[in-house]
């Protein structure tokens, strides 16, 4: 990490700790949140100007909710609240970053936000979204368990968008249908690959 983002992740840390808040404190690894090592990985956070420059090439509405898959402390969830959508929600699997994350909002006041603590591959209402984030929570063949959820509980004619940073299971998303739309820049160099359901989207503004 360079010196400059190391300055810069300090500074967020102490402003959040000044205001209540604790959304990029370092998270602890799986084992130590009670979660196999071999189905998620270590949360990160994952908002800020990067994603905010993404989002900002969408066409969102009022009536769009998002789910943040993996959410975490609710880092990129803080910046998808910056957005017109009517809910912004997480899902987190683990029940202290899921407490973590629901304090966060609560101290903020952020009626739209709400955190669900449950795994993934078993998530009855993908439907109730239009748009989803991920920052690289689990490897490919776990995201390929989710995909499977979500992709039949999307409704018929509905378009989907997927934000995915780091996308390390590109294979996965292409194999369940989606299409690679546009890349963007992150803040770790990874990048954040958009993509849809169909394979050019109405709701991606031109370039």
């Amino acid at each position: 990490m360079s010196l400059v983002h190391t300055t810069q992740l300090r500074l967020n840390i102490l402003l959040e700790r000044l205001q209540g808040l604790d959304f990029t404190r370092a998270n602890q690894q799986p084992s130590e949140l009670g979660l196999d090592a071999k189905e998620v990985f270590i949360p990160s956070p994952s908002g800020g100007k990067h994603l905010r420059r993404v989002l900002a090439d969408l066409d969102i509405r009022p009536v769009d909710s998002v789910l943040d898959i993996g959410c975490a402390k609710g880092s990129a969830m803080r910046d998808l609240l910056r957005q017109p959508f009517a809910r912004v929600d997480g899902i987190e699997l683990s029940p202290e970053l899921a407490a973590i994350a629901r304090r966060n909002f609560a101290k903020l006041g952020e009626a739209r936000a709400g955190v669900h603590c449950a795994d993934a591959r078993s998530f009855k209402h993908y439907g109730d979204y239009a748009f989803f984030y991920l920052y690289n929570p689990f490897p490919p063949a776990i995201l390929d368990q989710v995909l499977q959820q979500l992709v039949p509980q999307t409704p018929v004619g509905a378009e989907r968008i997927v934000i995915y940073n780091n996308p390390t299971g590109h294979d996965v998303m292409l194999r369940h249908g989606f299409h690679a739309l546009r890349r963007y820049p992150d803040f770790w160099g990874h990048g954040i690959q958009v993509y849809g359901n169909r394979p050019q989207s109405g709701r991606l503004r031109a370039a």
